[in-house]
């Protein structure tokens, strides 16, 4: 026998009320408080395990192109895919998509087109030594990546993969210029797989993990 409260036949049955998105004020205030969290931990991790022994000897050039562009270009990036839009609903997608791109990429071609600023260590160790950065620099991003999934939990309205793809591309060119601002392997090709992979891999998480919180 039906209970009192069962639907009738024919009757129509509400939809479940969904989460609402958060108000722009509570979504700033996150964001802020993530980014703060995510640069002191990343600032914690560099202060324990030491700036690069050849820093002072490295040319202004090298240093502006391995560590303060990427981190320039980091910060940018998080700006631009956070920012609102005039409609709210972000930047254009051709911007955010080839920001996203052009972060990694831009990366690895300073990795590999910038000479060294003096000779290589040589040994047999590289594998093993470009396998120990990446593993320090995807866990420098790893953290940062679940704060920005928590902040920006259904932030954006449209174009969700993309600008999640930006914030982990922004979020590993943070950790490249952190852990080219501590190793002093200046080989390229050390560079190239054990700096510039974790960026990719950084932005590959924004584009299918983050996206899926970050989705109004």
């Amino acid at each position: 026998m039906a209970g009192a409260d069962a639907p009738g036949p024919g009757s129509v049955v509400p939809p479940r009320p969904t989460a609402a998105s958060p108000t722009r004020s509570a979504t700033r205030r996150r964001r802020a408080a993530a980014l703060g969290v995510s640069l002191a931990w990343l600032a914690t991790h560099l202060a324990v395990y030491g700036i690069r022994s050849d820093f002072q000897q490295l040319p202004l050039a090298y240093v502006a192109a391995q560590v303060a562009l990427p981190f320039a270009f980091g910060a940018a990036s998080l700006l631009v895919a956070a920012a609102p839009g005039r409609l709210g609903l972000g930047l254009g997608i051709g911007i955010i998509a080839s920001l996203a791109l052009l972060g990694p990429l831009s990366f690895w071609l300073f990795a590999a087109a910038l000479p060294p600023p003096h000779d290589a260590a040589r040994g047999n160790g590289f594998w093993l030594g470009s396998l120990v950065c990446l593993d320090i620099t995807l866990a420098w991003a790893a953290a940062p990546l679940l704060f920005a999934a928590l902040a920006l939990r259904r932030a954006f309205p449209t174009g969700a993969a993309w600008r999640s793809a930006l914030v982990g591309s922004a979020l590993g060119l943070l950790s490249g210029a952190a852990i080219n601002l501590h190793c002093p392997n200046v080989d390229p090709a050390h560079l190239v797989t054990g700096h510039g992979v974790p960026v990719v891999v950084a932005a590959l998480v924004g584009a299918f993990v983050v996206a899926r919180w970050a989705r109004a």
